[in-house]
């Protein structure tokens, strides 16, 4: 009896709904000095849990950034 061709499920990513984004970091002058920067904007960012005004915290590693949202100290 020859085998079903079946095709392994694959694993469901944690991260699905929010698919990774792309940006371009930009050059700002003041005073004749050079600043690398960056704008993030988007429905995207209220999806993720990041409403206007809330509170982020940036933890910066070479070649990394992760953003995530502080905590309330209320709850």
């Amino acid at each position: 009896m020859a085998r079903n061709n079946i095709t392994p499920k694959k694993p469901k990513l944690t991260n699905q709904a929010f698919p990774e984004r792309s940006a371009t970091v930009a050059d700002y002058m003041e005073k004749e000095i050079h600043y690398p920067w960056m704008r993030l904007r988007g429905h995207w960012l209220a999806k993720a849990g990041f409403t206007p005004h809330t509170k982020v915290r940036i933890r910066v590693m070479t070649e990394c950034l992760v953003i995530t949202k502080e905590s309330d100290p209320q709850k």
